[in-house]
């Protein structure tokens, strides 16, 4: 260990002592001045320097770099290293190990750093996610406990993800609130630029300027169909407001034509229910100039074919004794219905009063006959005894 120690401190006096560059510069750039006695041998000469400068600065640099990766310096270093070189063959291979050094630390700091980011990010990314889960869920945790298995730099990243996220999900919920109030007062959206910058904030405002504005346009949409239905229903010809353009457009003529099928069903429900008032068929006199409607009502009246068979049940429920009116169901909800029902009922109530009493006259003839004969053969009988007593 000692002899190492001594190596050690040798070569960095040696470092301190030398001028690497100007030793090797020396040979690579001979002084012009000087008188040359044979150029190539001093040539050849540079050459076998450059590469022995070459060989041991790369040998340096090698175990240089990997004690500088390992952040051990001269960890490489055994006891004969240096023995074997000259003070400036070693200072060369100081030179190369020096740059070799300081390149494994940087690569090492890099890979240190590069994995630090790494795990931050990693636990910054879940912690993003469980807040925004703890967050819907109102189950938000005011202090986080640290997961053992876990690096520190992880841990770390991962309150700060989690953190970030409860901070966005206040934020979003702003953001979401004023999007759909600009969504109400205008048609063109401005998002702030405090939303801007997060995908988060920035989504929850465009959700609720979008939210507001199908709304509005929800709510537009009823009052155009609500108007075309109106004049659907009143049979007028399809006028589409100027300002109804697309899906208002659309909504208005759709009310149109609920509206036109409305009045259709009501007219023919018109007809149907004035056959149970009149044997024939008659035009109300507010359909005359209208030949669409007054088709749908005489389609209506001839489509009823429960007159007759309703007629008859009102007869015969009035001409029987002790029936009273009951309207079938199916009726009871007609007001014309009812009122034909109640008219055949009364009348059969009257053939029935018709019919007592023509029974009773009857009956009442022969009692009267029966009462006379008693009575004659009585006082026959008594004049018979009367005569026999004598």
């Amino acid at each position: 260990m000692k002899k190492k120690l001594a190596v050690i401190s040798t070569a960095c006096l040696l470092i301190l002592a030398s001028d690497p560059i100007s030793s090797y510069a020396t040979p690579d750039s001979p002084d012009s001045s000087s008188d040359v006695v044979d150029q190539s041998t001093d040539v050849d000469k540079t050459e076998d320097v450059k590469a022995i400068f070459d060989s041991l600065y790369q040998e340096g640099y090698s175990l240089g770099e990997e004690d500088g990766y390992a952040q051990k310096k001269f960890e490489q270093f055994d006891q004969t290293t240096g023995l074997d070189k000259s003070s400036e063959e070693f200072t060369w291979f100081m030179m190369g190990y020096t740059v070799g050094y300081k390149k494994g630390q940087q690569q090492k700091e890099e890979e240190l750093k590069t994995e630090q980011e790494n795990e931050m990010a990693a636990g910054e990314e879940e912690g993003y996610q469980q807040g925004v889960l703890d967050y819907k869920h109102a189950t938000i945790q005011s202090e986080i406990d640290p997961f053992p298995s876990k690096s520190s730099d992880w841990n770390k990243g991962y309150v700060q993800g989690y953190k970030k996220a409860i901070s966005l999900m206040d934020l979003s919920v702003k953001a979401k609130k004023e999007g759909y109030e600009q969504g109400l007062e205008n048609d063109s959206m401005s998002v702030p630029s405090m939303y801007d910058d997060e995908d988060v904030t920035r989504q929850a405002f465009t959700e609720g300027f979008e939210t507001a504005q199908a709304e509005v346009l929800n709510q537009q949409k009823k009052q155009f169909e609500k108007q075309g239905y109106v004049q659907g229903y009143h049979d007028l010809p399809l006028e589409v407001p100027a300002e109804a353009e697309g899906e208002l457009q659309t909504a208005f003529e759709q009310g149109y034509e609920k509206g036109q099928k409305q009045k259709q069903k009501d007219v023919k429900a018109d007809g149907y229910d004035s056959a149970f008032t009149y044997q024939t068929y008659r035009a109300p006199k507010s359909l005359q100039d209208k030949p669409q409607l007054e088709k749908w009502y005489k389609a209506g009246f001839y489509s009823n074919k429960d007159v007759k068979s309703l007629q008859q049940k009102a007869y015969k429920d009035g001409w029987k004794l002790g029936k009273e009116m009951s309207v079938p169901k199916k009726y009871k909800q007609n007001k014309a219905a009812v009122a034909m029902y109640k008219k055949y009922f009364e009348q059969g109530q009257k053939k029935q009063d018709k019919t007592v009493s023509h029974i009773l006259l009857g009956s009442g003839i022969v009692l009267t006959l029966l009462a006379l004969i008693t009575l004659w053969r009585l006082r026959r009988r008594k004049n018979e005894e009367t005569t026999l007593d004598s």
